[in-house]
């Protein structure tokens, strides 16, 4: 019998420590009931000498990804290969203004609540979660698309949560403090995961892995289970080596009418060095599909 495998679990932090607590509390509430008091409670609570509007924002922006993974509506993603998340984080995003496109296309239409502002606004929406073999925590992501065409991004891992906007990504990205460098990184998975994942439908499955160890996973949400692509690594330098490599590129939609059939869909554009620069461009040849996959969780 092959070996279980234990996948991590976003959310845990608000399952547990603001679900749990709360359900304890009030078990004949329903959850939405106790997604209300929480945050009425969070809202109206005075601050604390640690706490500020920015901190409560990250909370309630928390809560609200719960309210959706407890309702089934947020969609999780389980890597067979926890190296794939190092790929993704560290891929770099050459096509922003492209990503906003799809983002409005594909999004979803949710009302958002504004801490600083107080009212909740319409937003076009995309959320998920990924699981990742043999860790404990898993990451959470919401991006959303802002009055001014700007993408922000709120994620969270463990007890931790952030903010993060494509109009400050370049700043961020060219400093080595250690909130920029996990600020970039978010912001790079989340959309590389989004970008990776319409480029290479062949590696995306219903459902959960086959050799998933349970652990209070609801097997009835949006599952997918995610396998690393053969065009996005490299030749092993040594027999030896077992260690992965990955190619270096970007992934870039395709926007130009010169791309009859094509246009609208993500590549991923490698960049190699044989007396001189070249550039191989992969995609799958079951690019149509993830489109289908799209469209039916929005």
């Amino acid at each position: 019998m092959a070996r279980k495998v234990y996948y991590s679990k976003p959310l845990k932090y608000f399952w547990q420590n603001f679900y749990g607590i709360q359900k304890k509390l009030t078990p004949e509430y329903t959850d939405d009931q106790i997604f209300a008091i929480l945050r009425n409670n969070i809202l109206n609570a005075p601050l604390r000498s640690f706490d500020n509007e920015g901190s409560r924002q990250l909370i309630v922006s928390g809560l609200e990804l719960w309210r959706q993974d407890s309702r089934g509506e947020l969609l999780h993603i389980f890597f067979l290969d926890r190296q794939l998340r190092s790929f993704l984080e560290s891929t770099p995003l050459s096509d922003l203004e492209n990503i906003k496109k799809f983002l409005n296309e594909k999004g979803t239409s949710k009302d958002i609540f504004h801490i600083y502002s107080k009212i909740q606004s319409n937003r076009q929406v995309y959320q998920f979660a990924l699981h990742l073999p043999y860790e404990s925590e898993g990451y959470a992501f919401s991006l959303s698309l802002e009055d001014d065409n700007s993408v922000q991004l709120y994620f969270s891992l463990a007890d931790n949560g952030g903010l993060m906007s494509d109009k400050f990504y370049s700043d961020v990205n060219k400093k080595e403090d250690e909130i920029s460098l996990i600020q970039s990184k978010m912001f790079r998975l989340a959309i590389n995961t989004i970008a990776y994942m319409n480029c290479f439908p062949d590696c995306v499955v219903d459902g959960v892995p086959k050799d998933l160890l349970e652990r209070s996973e609801d097997l009835s949400a949006k599952n997918f289970t995610l396998s690393t692509s053969e065009k996005i690594k490299e030749k092993e330098s040594s027999p030896l080596s077992k260690m992965p490599h990955f190619r270096k590129g970007h992934f870039k939609l395709l926007k130009s009418n010169y791309f009859v059939h094509k246009k609208g869909q993500f590549i991923f554009v490698s960049e190699t060095m044989v007396k001189g620069r070249a550039k191989t461009v992969s995609t799958s040849p079951e690019i149509d599909r993830f489109g289908d996959i799209i469209s039916s969780e929005t």
